[in-house]
């Protein structure tokens, strides 16, 4: 094992995921954003730095130090100049029952996280409505926890167009959950091709989820500068969430 993950070792004290405190000065946090799973392919981690203005773009991370190790490599994520704020890694593949620990290194500083995954499973056969205007509506059926993008790609007039939504089926229960406001139905035209692709979620990654979705997604905005009662797997001075997931997908035309 290499010296750099003896040292995160030593460090680390509990795999429990909590709300980290500051370690930066004027209360800017590293953003972490991605994970790895079994899909063969590039993996990606995206890193950005808190900010003020929810109005603007998050400012990326373009220099950081950025390594996974799955106890018995390293394997070094580079950074894609042309989307700057994203790593990226080819050669990394992951496995149910490995743990992962993501290292990196920005600013003087090191931050770490560990990361297991939940046991995948199949996606439930896909269940689709004729709304009103004849358009194609997509319904969520899933009932084991997980996360599923949804993106449906269609043409008009030769021009390609696409609608993309996630879903999310969580075990963990949040009152605020029930006062949110309703989404738009996730609608497209016949003939579209939809896209699913369903993530597994351990009972962590499904904690920090309820925690991100009730300050963002059912109240709007983005990280900002007090994260508030987001949760975080990452270690003190970063916010967000490494997370690895077993992936299951699908393709359909729907007529």
């Amino acid at each position: 094992m290499t010296l750099i993950i003896l040292i995160i070792l030593l460090s680390w004290q509990c795999e429990e995921i909590a709300d980290q405190g500051l370690k930066t000065d004027n209360n800017i946090l590293l953003v972490v954003d991605g994970g790895i799973t079994n899909e063969l392919g590039t993996q990606e981690i995206k890193l950005s730095l808190t900010f003020d203005n929810l109005g603007q773009d998050p400012p990326p991370v373009t220099d950081a130090l950025v390594i996974i190790n799955d106890e018995e490599n390293n394997y070094l994520f580079t950074h894609d100049e042309s989307r700057p704020g994203t790593y990226t890694n080819n050669a990394l593949v992951a496995l149910f029952g490995k743990v992962y620990i993501l290292y990196i290194q920005y600013n003087g500083e090191e931050y770490y996280a560990f990361a297991t995954s939940d046991v995948g499973t199949s996606l439930p056969p896909l269940t689709v409505e004729e709304t009103e205007t004849g358009e194609m509506e997509y319904i969520h059926t899933e009932s084991i926890p997980s996360m599923t993008n949804v993106r449906a790609e269609w043409e008009v007039d030769g021009s390609a167009q696409e609608r993309e939504g996630f879903f999310y089926t969580l075990d963990v229960v949040d009152i605020t959950k029930t006062f949110a406001p309703e989404k738009e139905p996730f609608t497209f035209p016949k003939g579209a091709t939809l896209h699913r692709r369903k993530y597994s979620l351990t009972p962590d990654h499904q904690n920090f989820l309820r925690s991100f979705l009730s300050e963002v997604d059912w109240r709007g905005g983005g990280f900002d500068t007090a994260p508030g009662n987001v949760l975080s797997n990452l270690s003190e001075g970063a916010v967000g969430y490494f997370y690895v997931s077993m992936v299951d997908t699908d393709s359909t035309i729907v007529e």
